[in-house]
């Protein structure tokens, strides 16, 4: 499998395991420098997983991105889409900044 480019960015533990599992679909970002590069066939590389970028979508905020992106799909663990947000803020991303939010649509890889 060949990609484009190959990204290194953190994670929780908690939902890297989900990637690997399929849960977590969607890898949300700030849009800043460090990420605005990525592009769909790219790959991304956790601690110990890989994933090849499906897609990216941006958003202005996190709540227009929880309600266009299946929240289940950006916090597994999340039983609302409330509790998907709480668990977004609780990472340090704001609810509106900048330049926007990304969702970084993954596919586990190895």
């Amino acid at each position: 499998m060949t990609f484009r480019t190959s990204f290194h960015f953190a994670i929780k533990p908690e939902w890297e395991k989900a990637v690997r599992e399929g849960r977590k679909t969607i890898d949300v970002r700030v849009n800043s420098e460090k990420y605005a590069d990525v592009k769909k066939g790219d790959s991304i590389h956790y601690s110990a997983t890989e994933v090849k970028v499906k897609g990216i979508r941006g958003y202005p905020g996190l709540q227009d991105l929880i309600h266009h992106e299946h929240y289940r799909k950006v916090a597994p663990e999340a039983k609302s889409a409330e509790e998907a947000l709480h668990a977004l803020r609780a990472v340090g991303l704001h609810d509106e900044p900048p330049h926007g939010v990304l969702a970084i649509e993954v596919e586990f890889v190895k």
